[in-house]
C-alpha cells in the first residue's frame, strides 16, 4: 500500500536511485549497481511510480544493450517507469572539458536507449564540481550543453540542474537556442544556498521540468530528513499549480547507511503533512 496521502494528478513520484541502498563505498549518491532490482520493487511498495535512473559513470547497465531488455522487463514487473535520466557523470567530467569521443560516444547510447524506453526527461548538472568559472569554461560548457540538447530533445524533455546565479540562469533560458531547455529546480539546494525559491518558481513557471525534494540547513549545510516544518516546501505547493510544465516529483531526500526504509517513511509522512493541509 502507498505510503503518499494522496497523488497529484499528471506528476509522477520518483525516487532517485540509490535511496533504497547502502552506499557505493563512500558515494552518497552513486548508482547501486548491486540492488537497483531490489529498489525498484521497494520504490513500488513505497507508492513511487517512477525512478531518477543515476547514470554515475560509462559502465552504467542501461547503457548495455543486452540490460536494457532485463531493465525494461524488471520495470514492466514492478510498475514503475524511468521518470528521468540524470548524466550525474558529468559532475567528475564537466561539459568544458569532456572530451568530445565520450560525448558522442554517450550521445549514441542515449539515442538508442530512447528507442527502447520512453525517458520523459534528461537532466544535465552545471553545479558544484561541474559548474563554468570563467569565460573559456562556459563557452565550451554552453557549446556542449546545445550538442546534447540538439541531439537528444526530439523525445526527451532536456533539463539544466545548476546552482548558478539567477541573472545567469535567465540569460541561458531567454537565448533562442536553449529554447527546448528546462529546469530541474532542487529545493533543498535553494534553501541552503540562502535563494529566493519563490522567485524562481514564478519566474521560470513555464520553464521547470521536474522538482527535486530534500531539506538542507541553510549555509549551505547538511542533508537532513524533511522536517514537519519545512517552508520552501509549503512554497513548492502554493506555487505547484502554476508550474504547467513540471514532469515529476523527485525525492532526492536524506538517507542514512542502515536505516533508509525508516528515513524515507519519514520523510513521505512530512513530506504529506505540507501537501494534505
Amino acid at each position: 500500500m502507498s505510503f503518499f496521502f494522496k497523488k497529484i494528478k499528471k506528476i509522477s513520484y520518483s525516487f532517485v536511485m540509490g535511496r533504497f541502498s547502502k552506499k557505493v563505498g563512500d558515494h552518497f549518491q552513486y548508482f547501486p549497481i548491486e540492488t537497483w532490482q531490489h529498489e525498484l520493487k521497494t520504490g513500488h511498495k513505497f507508492g513511487f511510480d517512477g525512478v531518477e535512473w543515476i547514470i554515475s559513470d560509462y559502465s552504467n547497465p542501461i547503457f548495455n544493450s543486452k540490460s536494457i531488455f532485463d531493465i525494461k522487463k524488471k520495470l514492466k514487473f514492478y510498475k514503475m517507469k524511468i521518470s528521468s535520466v540524470a548524466l550525474d557523470f558529468i559532475m567528475r567530467d564537466p561539459l568544458y572539458s569532456i572530451k568530445l569521443n565520450n560525448l558522442k560516444w554517450v550521445i549514441k547510447k542515449m539515442l538508442y536507449l530512447q528507442k527502447k524506453i520512453n525517458i520523459p526527461r534528461i537532466t544535465i548538472p552545471i553545479e558544484e564540481t561541474c559548474r563554468y568559472k570563467d569565460k573559456n569554461q562556459k563557452k565550451k560548457t554552453l557549446d556542449n550543453l546545445y550538442f546534447l540538447l540538439s541531439q537528444l530533445s526530439n523525445k526527451s524533455n532536456i533539463s539544466i540542474e545548476t546552482d548558478l546565479r539567477f541573472e545567469e540562469v535567465s540569460k541561458i533560458l531567454s537565448n533562442k537556442k536553449f529554447s527546448k531547455l528546462g529546469l530541474l529546480i532542487d529545493i533543498g539546494n535553494i534553501r541552503a544556498s540562502g535563494k529566493d525559491l519563490e522567485k524562481f518558481l514564478i519566474y521560470f513557471k513555464d520553464k521547470i521540468f521536474g522538482i527535486h525534494i530534500k531539506y538542507r540547513e541553510k549555509n549551505n549545510g547538511k542533508n537532513k530528513n524533511l522536517p514537519k516544518t519545512f517552508k520552501e516546501l509549503s512554497i513548492l505547493k502554493k506555487n505547484l499549480n502554476s508550474l504547467k510544465n513540471i514532469q515529476d516529483i523527485t525525492f532526492q531526500t536524506f538517507r542514512s547507511n542502515n536505516n533508509f526504509l525508516s528515513d524515507m517513511k519519514d520523510n513521505i509522512k512530512n513530506f504529506n503533512e505540507v501537501f494534505a493541509k
